[in-house]
């Protein structure tokens, strides 16, 4: 049977205090230090994910301007690519047209030379006939 006497007093006392003692000295500051370790690691985290997203929204905007910037060189280089054939034919245009006037031109001095040779032949031809006629009527023809 369980005695009630001033030993169970005296333990029931000394449990309450150092109950006491130990909420106050031990489990409250170690409650406290574990809240504020929560709180940090809720702040480092919510600080973590703004930094992720600032740092997806920067990545997306660098891609868009990187894409920005394909494009445009694409359409520079076509653009330059579009000027070089261009250029071409009208350096292509430009010579056809010069080696047509050329070809003009020494057709045409041909044909000078041509009727220029074929009046000096005539007159030679005139002049070689008298002789050839006086040679053979052996007497100087007019």
């Amino acid at each position: 049977m369980i005695e009630l006497n001033l030993t169970l007093l005296y333990q029931i006392a000394g449990f309450f205090i150092l109950y006491f003692i130990l909420n106050v000295l031990l489990y409250k500051p170690v409650l406290k230090i574990l809240e504020e370790r929560d709180k940090n690691i809720a702040g480092t985290k919510k600080e973590a994910e703004t930094l992720e997203a600032e740092l997806q929204k920067k990545l997306l905007e660098y891609e868009n301007k990187l894409n920005e910037a394909k494009a445009k060189a694409q359409e520079e280089r076509l653009r330059i690519r579009q000027e070089g054939l261009d250029k071409e034919r009208e350096l292509l245009e430009n010579a056809r047209k010069d080696s047509q006037d050329s070809l003009m031109a020494a057709k045409a001095e041909l044909e000078k030379d041509v009727k220029s040779a074929l009046t000096q032949l005539k007159e030679e031809s005139k002049t070689i006939s008298k002789d050839i006629a006086g040679k053979i009527l052996e007497r100087k023809v007019a």
